[in-house]
């Protein structure tokens, strides 16, 4: 057993997990009820909770919830990447086209924050699909996206992973921004503000200069990836990478 059973409860019964929604390397995503009390309101919503758990490292204790292998010098060093995404979105958490963080802290002897749970698929899903959008809607989508990072950029911080997995499309067709985990926020001189390096991206969406980056603040990062999120709501099919495009340019 890896990921928390339905019903199990954190921070004293506030949150409860309904069911897990996405694993991947170095988390588990949960839908789970969030209870709501104050102002004479008392209401559950459903809310995403994202858990810290290292796939090569974690396990999970057979006679309690808490996660073992937390002592490690690894599992350190990505917790604290996972709580600098945490508090990356939770800066942005007031722009509405970016998910929204509602608590992180700490329990099971490893990190958690909760979020807005957008009900419907990832970009990349609807396109697959779709097989691939009109013109007109994937300009609308791509004008969303767009406002999303400008805010992104106005406060000097780089997403640094976009692409149409990392986008989700509300069932009314609204979009939203998600995972910050390779985002990186810079200083009022567009110095970085922690010395880790940045991730080399995805590829199809990483621009060449990404995994020789020099420090210094560059929106044209994201920009590159908004254009190869563009192509693949045009065309269906995923850009090339950026090192072969810039050898042999396109095929035909």
């Amino acid at each position: 057993m890896s990921a928390l059973q339905p019903n199990t409860p954190l921070q004293c019964g506030k949150y409860r997990i309904k069911k897990i929604l996405g694993q991947g390397t170095f988390g588990i995503t949960y839908l789970a009820s969030m209870q709501v009390i104050g102002d004479g309101c008392d209401m559950e919503i459903d809310v995403a909770v994202k858990e810290f758990f290292m796939q090569e490292c974690n396990t999970r204790n057979p006679q309690n919830t808490s996660v073992t292998g937390s002592q490690s010098e690894l599992f350190k060093k990505y917790q604290d990447k996972f709580m600098t995404e945490a508090k990356n979105l939770e800066k942005m958490s007031k722009y509405g086209d970016i998910v929204k963080i509602y608590d992180v802290f700490e329990e099971n002897n490893t990190a958690y924050f909760s979020m807005e749970y957008v009900e419907g698929l990832n970009l990349d899903d609807y396109i697959k699909q779709c097989g691939r959008l009109p013109e007109s809607e994937a300009i609308e989508c791509i004008k969303s996206i767009a406002t999303a990072l400008k805010h992104l950029h106005d406060n000097k911080m780089l997403h640094l992973d976009l692409k149409p997995k990392n986008i989700m499309r509300r069932n009314d067709g609204k979009l939203y921004l998600i995972d910050f985990g390779l985002s990186k926020q810079f200083d009022d001189k567009g110095e970085p503000e922690s010395s880790t390096s940045i991730g080399l991206g995805t590829p199809g969406y990483a621009p060449i200069e990404q995994a020789n980056f020099k420090g210094v603040f560059a929106p044209t990062l994201d920009i590159y990836a908004l254009g190869a999120t563009f192509y693949k709501m045009l065309t269906g099919v995923t850009a090339p990478e950026s090192s072969e495009i810039f050898n042999t340019g396109f095929s035909p």
